[in-house]
């Protein structure tokens, strides 16, 4: 039976794991991702981030290796490593080098990734040798879970697996890494995903069932509330993220160019477009002649993210995979009508029709008579608004800190 928090449940607040009998080094914690705050401000570097104060909240000794590849040949292991301390969390910034072409003479089972993962382990294993960690737990099944995964299985440790999004939604798509993930869920005690499509996946390759857990993001409310402008003014829709196939662009921008038949509106890209996207990208404006309807405003810092939200009249996420979106969750959290595709955790984050607009994937057509309910109907969006920023207090960081104190617990137990 798959297991997952009840957003409802009520958490104790001052939680603390339990275990008068627990010395040092077995309370002591590996958190293995390859983002983190501040380098890094996406949704995984956020989670992670998220999850390092829960643990140091719940009275574990939190080391966090945040792994970063680097378009060098070779870093010496012992110039690889620079350690910090951070609202009493250690963060070790490990630098991983990668072979950059496949020399003729070498031998033809290797690949181009085979240094990046054996310095992963490699330096995993010194960390461990200086630390004497108690578990491991990794954030993202490739490559960081599959070696977190090694290295956990080598010294007879607990290893908890978080999978977050395109490391199920695209790697088990992937003939080189498929198995690899395969290995990653294999070789965990625990797997944690943050919604029940990701856990659900996950099980199709790997009978994980046994031993998942879903546990969402959570998110703060915001003091100030969004307020609706009431003055005639043409429809601001935004949307914010990196500019991928994940995300579902196309679709709104179809979307976007039949809406436009019937209303004023115009949409905002907050985000990054990836090189490997700008052709199609480009494509699909002039296809749908939305070109002069789209401002593209950039990246934008988390915090200037709240104030661009209060900008817009409605929020859209036409994502066609998702794990458990913090934007989506950020912009239903400051009281702003939103539609988002039945995907990841939106179902569980939205409740159609009250919350906001839930619409199927990949379907430009009902995308667009969502943008348009939304945008003709004024008092409708307010009131999911409203809604919306209640369904939010469901998602407080105390729920969160709850679920994962209940999955350390279990482990420190085990």
């Amino acid at each position: 039976m798959i297991q997952e928090h009840d957003p409802g449940r009520r958490p104790c607040k001052n939680h603390r794991i339990a275990g008068n009998n627990v010395t040092h080094h077995q309370r002591k914690v590996c958190i293995v991702t390859p983002e983190f705050p501040p380098e890094q401000w996406g949704g995984l570097a956020r989670t992670a981030q998220r999850v390092a104060y829960h643990a140091s909240r719940a009275g574990l000794d939190v080391h966090v290796a945040r792994c970063a590849v680097e378009d060098v040949p070779f870093i010496p292991l012992d110039e690889n490593s620079h350690i910090d301390r951070r609202d009493g969390i250690t963060i070790h910034s490990i630098r991983l080098a990668r072979e950059t072409t496949l020399s003729p003479v070498r031998n033809l089972w290797e690949c181009p990734h085979n240094t990046t993962l054996q310095m992963m382990y490699q330096s995993l294993d010194i960390l461990h040798e200086r630390e004497q960690f108690a578990f491991f737990h990794s954030f993202f099944l490739y490559p960081i879970g599959y070696v977190t995964g090694l290295i956990s299985k080598r010294f007879d440790l607990p290893h908890v697996a978080t999978i977050v999004g395109n490391d199920v939604n695209r790697y088990f798509f992937s003939p080189e890494k498929v198995a690899l993930c395969k290995s990653a869920l294999e070789n965990s005690d625990i797997v944690v995903g943050l919604s029940r499509d990701l856990i659900a996946l996950a099980n199709a390759l790997s009978p994980v069932a046994g031993k998942a857990r879903t546990i969402y993001n959570s998110v703060e409310l915001p003091v100030t509330r969004w307020q609706r402008n009431c003055a005639p003014h043409t429809f601001v829709l935004g949307f914010a993220g990196i500019f991928k196939y994940a995300k579902g662009l196309p679709y709104l921008l179809k979307a976007l160019a039949l809406a436009r038949n019937h209303a004023d509106i115009r949409l905002e890209l907050a985000g990054e477009m990836r090189d490997s996207e700008k052709e199609s990208f480009n494509i699909i404006l002039e296809a749908t002649g939305t070109r002069d309807a789209i401002k593209h405003i950039g990246v934008l810092s988390h915090t200037s993210l709240f104030d661009w939200l209060m900008t817009l009249d409605a929020f859209v996420l036409p994502s066609v995979t998702e794990g458990c979106p913090n934007v989506l969750m950020e912009a239903m959290a400051a009281g702003l009508p939103v539609i988002a595709t039945r995907t990841g955790a939106v179902e569980d984050l939205i409740e159609d029709g009250v919350s906001g607009i839930v619409a199927p994937k990949a379907d430009s057509l009902a995308l667009s008579k969502a943008i348009l309910a939304v945008s003709q109907n004024p008092d409708m969006a307010s009131a999911m608004g409203m809604n919306a920023r209640r369904r939010m207090e469901l998602f407080s960081s105390d729920v969160e800190f709850s679920s994962w104190s209940r999955v350390y617990e279990e482990v420190l137990g085990s």
